[in-house]
């Protein structure tokens, strides 16, 4: 043996050594040759990428678009955040880095180039890899040489498609829409084809999902199993009836060889029937993937993080502008960035009608039985056609969300009515059936992620289709035509991609070399001069206005035009900041939406916000231009505003450096000492009179608003400013007694049109603006400071008659007050609840001086001039509102409820709103009795009024204020 291995592992010297590589299957050869023809593919597609890199790695230019933000320090922007920690950058919590810190790291400036390069082709093949291995595989019919070649095409077309639009988040969603291909392929396998080991495709499917970096393929992978799953029982059961199994349990003769063989046989069964694999594979799912991601987002993403739902709405608004309509979805239309950036909308104004080929290509085998029969030539593959088009199906019908019209019966319209029903019906009932579907909502949030699915079916049942019409070709052609048969399979590959590339923006993006001008570097000379400025300064925080993350562009020194949100400058600069656009901090908006406010309207009190959130440093981005492609703009000519605005402001700023696309300045007015905590509570006028005459307010005072909770938490002496010390008492009362202060169910939002969410409005930051306009944008009919006055940060809209419901809970046996917190027109209210011995009618108002209706043709003027309510009746208000007048809260108030009485208990007030005028709801309090009638004040809270301000008897009495 010894001898024989001795000799097989060396020759002779003077003969020369040969290495041979094991031969490769004319599959191998294929799967190569394909890989190689992605690699150069992409490779011409990203060509100036590669031009680029080494101007990138010397740090002279970034790649750098919308939402694809590269980072510059793994240990502050990555490895802190995957561990939980609050980001100095963006005073908040970066949840999004959190759940996909696994890919992140690509987003690194040196390394996101190369990912672009590689990765991108390297998903895609294994895309192909695993489509072509699974075809190959289950259908025996068709040569596994034509199977290869044939599936290159589909698969790459479609993963084209989800480049165009995802190429922002191509580390996460390119990347998992891979994994999630992979990961279905094979639980089908294991599901549906029989094989001796079948939960290893399976335990391998859970885990594939589990690494996946993209959250939404976790909830789309259990969605696709669930329809499957329902589909193969559904096929399961049927056999059962028509076979006749059903009778077995009532053969009790035959129940002794039934347990022999259970007892015999048992992993067998377990193997062998479709419906146990299914059962164990949806407990495998549930133990493998869903139950420890679940744990892994709750306290590790969303840590720190006090309301998703505020960050991240889901309503019927959201779910409206996420709906596909029909046609986008039969041309493979996916709401994307590239379209976003040609066109300002999301989603193609026309769909690509070519595309619609693709669509009639993958549903032949449904629209014709003989490509059905021709492709399910075994029960295996009957269940796989059925289940994936029952999945397909079902993707599609749940993607048109709220589009089309209102008759359409889609899967969110059906959910919607379902729910409305259940909830008009005020019973225990109902509330389970609209918490049901509220949760599906939720989970699943927006219809255009549905579209996923069907893109991923797509990937199979496109080649498929292929397939049967090469080998439908192949029988056609004369015996003959040998070389037009060998090569027929390549040709059809070509001509497959003929109606892709019939639509303009793909043939103009894709050959373009930098991806339609959205990977063109970014240079960052100017930028990085303004770093090191920075960084021989003293500490503090900067900020960089105007703020990009709206519908502007900017225009580098370079001339060219890039289009970037906020945490470009925050990670490049690395410096703290605030961030205030989509996910961002809710506190951070508000507070940056008062300072923005005041500089677009060159009102100078901004001073007094900056100065109050320690802002040290003013980065001015001089290369930010008005929006050039259509689309929604928000803060209109804000680039030629701020810089104008800063300049007069000179007793406050100093002016430290300037290049061509950017200024930077000190705050050289900052407090220099502890602050009197000052609660500001009026409302917004007041607000603006108060911050606007005194620009040295915030030198003496720590400004505190309603909304902060934590501005509250601990003081040792607080000035309190108020115009209605009731409502202040109250509202100090809800700051220290959350638990009994209680807003709006929020379960009927995604199915109820006539309830505004303001969450819808808060993000991004930037449409708060639209609460300062009557357009139809403000969907409240009311005209609202935003968030100012809010004491928990958002409010409901109710401009129609709906009804809606609070959740309340009485800590303990006794008499309470309810006052609810809001702004009402004219409004009328049935009120029902088990503590109320009978329904309770309420009539609302507003104080004239906390909410006034004027003229629609005067109220932007100087010279406007209020409506006096009292000279109207409800309904004739209610007529006018909004087509002759307009309503403009001020300020939110406290409505009695009246006095309730009832043992601890969770309970649920049922309201309906009888009116069609708008109303504005924050939530409602529940007061012990005795409390609310003796009203106590802390000892620890002074009442101040404006004149007391700055610097009066309470500056003079702290020590610490010079």
């Amino acid at each position: 043996m010894l001898t024989r291995l001795l000799n097989r592992s060396y020759t002779h010297p003077s003969q020369p050594v040969a290495l041979r590589l094991p031969a490769l299957s004319p599959t191998q050869k294929i799967t190569v040759v394909v890989g190689l023809i992605y690699l150069g593919l992409f490779l011409f597609i990203f060509r100036d990428v590669i031009v680029s890199i080494p101007a990138i790695w010397r740090g002279e230019v970034v790649i750098n678009g919308d939402e694809l933000v590269p980072f510059f320090n793994p240990h502050s922007q990555l490895i802190d955040q995957a561990a939980g920690k609050f980001n100095q950058l963006t005073n908040g919590y970066e949840f999004r880095v959190r759940y996909s810190f696994l890919t992140t790291w690509m987003r690194y400036y040196k390394v996101l180039p190369l990912a672009i390069l590689f990765v991108i082709p390297s998903v895609v093949f294994v895309g192909y890899w695993s489509v072509a291995g699974f075809l190959s595989k289950v259908f025996p019919q068709f040569d596994a040489r034509d199977v290869y070649i044939l599936t290159a095409a589909p698969v790459l077309m479609i993963f084209m498609v989800m480049i165009y639009s995802k190429i922002t988040h191509f580390y996460t969603l390119v990347l998992g829409f891979s994994l999630f291909l992979v990961a279905t392929l094979a639980m089908s396998s294991g599901l549906i084809f029989p094989q001796k080991r079948p939960y290893v495709p399976i335990i391998a499917a859970c885990l594939i999902t589990l690494l996946n970096p993209a959250v939404h393929y976790l909830i789309l992978f259990a969605l696709f199993m669930s329809m499957a799953v329902a589909t193969l029982t559904f096929l399961d059961v049927y056999d059962v009836i028509r076979l006749g199994y059903w009778r077995i349990p009532f053969q009790w003769r035959r129940y002794p060889e039934f347990i022999r063989f259970l007892w015999y046989e048992w992993r067998r069964l377990l193997v062998e029937n479709r419906f146990l694999r299914t059962m164990i594979a949806f407990a495998l799912l549930g133990v493998m993937t869903l139950a420890p991601y679940g744990a892994f987002v709750k306290f590790v993403a969303l840590r720190g993080v006090p309301n998703l739902a505020e960050t991240v709405p889901g309503d019927y608004y959201f779910i409206q502008d996420a709906s596909i309509p029909l046609g986008h979805m039969l041309a493979f239309d996916l709401a994307g960035i590239m379209d976003k950036l040609r066109t300002g909308d999301y989603l193609a104004r026309v769909p690509r009608w070519p595309n619609v080929s693709y669509m009639i290509l993958m549903f032949l085998p449904l629209l014709w039985g003989r490509v059905r029969r021709g492709l399910a030539v075994n029960k295996a593959l009957w269940a796989f056609l059925y289940a994936a088009f029952t999945t397909t199906l079902f993707s599609m019908w749940a993607t048109l969300g709220y589009s089309g019209a209102a008759w359409v019966p889609t899967f969110h319209r059906t959910m919607a009515y379902i729910s409305n029903i259940a909830n008009d019906s005020q019973s225990v009932i109902g509330d389970l059936v609209v918490k049901l579907m509220a949760t599906i909502v939720q989970v699943l949030r927006f219809p255009h992620r549905f579209e996923l699915i069907m893109l991923m079916m797509a990937c199979v049942l496109l080649p498929m289709s292929y397939l049967w019409v090469h080998k439908a070709l192949l029988d056609k052609l004369p015996v003959g035509w040998v070389r037009l048969r060998r090569y027929l399979p390549v040709l059809m590959a070509v001509l497959f991609f003929v109606p892709f590339f019939s639509n303009a923006p793909y043939r103009t993006v894709f050959p373009s070399g930098n991806f339609g001008g959205f990977l063109t570097p970014y240079p960052v000379d100017p930028l990085k001069e303004v770093k090191e400025n920075l960084l021989k300064l003293p500490p503090g925080k900067v900020v960089v206005l105007p703020p990009t993350e709206t519908a502007k562009a900017i225009v580098d020194i370079n001339g060219v035009e890039h289009k970037f949100i906020d945490k470009f400058h925050i990670y490049y600069l690395d410096l703290p900041s605030f961030y205030y656009g989509l996910t961002g901090d809710s506190d951070n908006k508000h507070e940056f939406f008062l300072m923005l406010r005041a500089m677009y309207y060159e009102q100078g009190w901004w001073i007094n916000v900056a100065r109050d959130l320690d802002i040290k440093y003013i980065v001015i981005n001089k290369e930010l231009v008005a929006n050039t492609v259509g689309g929604q703009e928000y803060l209109r000519e804000v680039e030629r505003i701020i810089i104008p605005e800063l300049d007069r402001r000179d007793a406050y700023l100093t002016e430290l450096f300037q290049n061509e696309s950017y200024a930077l300045y000190e705050f050289t007015d900052l407090p220099k000492a502890d602050r009197v905590p000052l609660y500001i509570d009026t409302d917004w006028n007041t607000f603006l009179q108060v911050v606007s005459r005194n620009l040295e307010l915030t030198r003496y005072y720590d400004l505190r608003y309603p909304m902060v909770a934590s501005d509250l938490a601990e003081y040792d002496q607080l000035a309190l400013l108020t115009d209605d010390p009731a409502s202040s008492w109250l509202n100090l009362y809800i700051k220290d007694n959350r638990e009994r202060y209680f807003r709006p169910d929020g379960t009927i939002l995604p199915f109820n049109p006539n309830i505004i969410s303001s969450s819808y409005y808060l993000s991004p930051m930037f449409r708060l603006f639209q609460f300062f306009s009557d357009s139809k944008y403000n969907r409240l009919n009311m005209i609202t400071p935003g968030l100012w006055g809010t004491i928990s940060g958002g409010f409901i809209g109710l401009p129609r008659a709906t009804q809606f419901r609070v959740n309340v809970t009485l800590p303990e046996d006794g008499e309470y007050r309810l006052m609810m917190r809001g702004a009402a027109v004219a409004n009328t209210l049935d009120m029902s609840a088990d503590f109320l011995p009978e329904p309770r009618q309420v009539r609302l108002q507003s104080d004239p001086n906390n909410l006034a209706i004027y003229d629609k043709e005067t109220v932007f003027t100087t010279n406007r001039v209020a409506i006096d309510a009292d000279d109207y009746t409800f309904a004739e208000l209610e007529r006018l509102i909004p087509s002759d007048a307009v309503a403009i809260n001020f300020q939110y108030q406290f409505f009695d409820l009246g006095k309730i009485e009832g043992p601890a208990g969770k309970y649920t007030i049922y309201f309906d709103k009888l009116d069609n005028a708008p109303m504005l709801l924050e939530g409602i309090v529940a007061v012990p009795e005795e409390v609310y009638q003796e009203q106590a004040w802390p000892d620890t809270v002074q009442i101040v009024t404006k004149d007391d301000l700055c610097c009066g008897v309470l500056v003079q009495e702290t020590e610490a204020v010079p």
